[in-house]
């Protein structure tokens, strides 16, 4: 499975290479350097390579996107986390777990729950990708906890 994981990721990798990774996520926050417009293709192209990253990684153990992923309580909602995180945050957050708390997931923060394998297990790139769909994330009508600077 370990093998099979690390084909995916490094197929995964190639394809954010060929779109430009960070420079997409820019594009997709809207930093165009000019005051341009941001193109929309390479926004979502970052966005779907994000959602397989999420996948990958496996985040729906402990996090549910739309209805679907862990049935136990182990993390946060994520369904409208980008309109509760900036992009730098979420990154913060992936990369160094204990630096944000989901309100009401007192004991889970405590217990370390979150992994903090992430920053050696994808690259930079990778995690711009993950953080580009987690942006993407906006439906307010799903409840997600409000997130909290530790």
């Amino acid at each position: 499975r370990s093998v099979e994981r690390n084909a995916q990721s490094q197929a995964l990798m190639k394809r954010l290479e060929a779109l430009g990774g960070a420079d997409k996520l820019k594009a997709a926050e809207g930093d165009t350097g000019g005051g341009g417009v941001a193109p929309k293709a390479a926004a979502g192209d970052l966005v779907a390579l994000g959602k397989e990253q999420y996948d990958l990684q496996e985040c729906y153990n402990c996090h549910k996107v739309g209805g679907k992923g862990s049935v136990k309580k182990r993390g946060p909602i994520l369904d409208n986390i980008g309109s509760l995180m900036k992009p730098e945050e979420m990154n913060e957050k992936i990369r160094n777990p204990r630096a944000w708390m989901a309100d009401g997931f007192q004991k889970e923060y405590d217990k370390k729950l979150m992994p903090d394998k992430y920053k050696e297990l994808m690259s930079d790139q990778e995690i711009d990708a993950l953080v580009s769909y987690l942006a993407s994330l906006k439906d307010a009508s799903v409840e997600t906890p409000k997130p909290i600077k530790k």
